[in-house]
């Protein structure tokens, strides 16, 4: 008797251990930001700034969707991303979550400075946000290559079209903002 209540002891330890034990997956990405304006805003005397010129940033993701998977891939070959939809609960009262389910290659988000709560690094499963993201990504890119310090006013546009398939969709995001550089003390 003792025997079988040790192997049960056991045998329960060891299924609350597996089932304790769940992977998490982490995405791997490249995060950047920069400030946003209005001429309002920038509080400065014309002589203070420089306006360099306008820079646009495009990006475009292919999503498919089915009841418990959504599917994300750049068609430049960055990184793809899937979502698992996991239920817990009988049926009828199910209740669950989306999970990464695979990654493969590296994602990169931008953001406009404070657009960001407590996302930095949960990735939800919005196309639409991924790709707002990357193409803000590589405005903050330009803007770094041209040597500003700000942006202002920037404009993001996003177009939905339909897939070659009933359960694909193409999402295409355009930034374009102007730059300001500040011009340093006493020049």
């Amino acid at each position: 008797m003792k025997k079988n209540f040790s192997i049960i002891a056991i045998m329960v330890f060891a299924l609350i251990s597996f089932y304790s034990c769940k992977t998490i997956s982490v995405v791997p990405q490249a995060t950047n930001t920069v400030n946003k304006v209005t001429f309002d805003e920038l509080n400065l005397d014309r002589k203070d700034y420089i306006i360099l010129n306008t820079v646009s940033a495009e990006a475009t993701l292919y999503a498919h969707f089915s009841s418990n998977q959504i599917e994300v891939d750049d068609p430049d070959g960055e990184f793809s991303l899937s979502w698992q939809w996991e239920s817990f609960g009988k049926k009828e009262e199910a209740i669950g979550q989306w999970r990464p389910s695979k990654i493969k290659g590296f994602v990169k988000l931008g953001y406009l400075s404070n657009d960001y709560d407590e996302e930095l690094f949960n990735i939800p499963p919005y196309p639409h946000w991924l790709v707002r993201r990357l193409a803000i990504y590589r405005l903050i890119n330009a803007a770094k290559i041209a040597g500003a310090d700000a942006v202002i006013d920037p404009v993001v546009s996003t177009n939905v079209e339909q897939g070659q398939k009933k359960d694909d969709i193409i999402y295409k995001t355009t930034v374009s903002a102007k730059l300001v550089k500040i011009k340093p003390d006493g020049k």
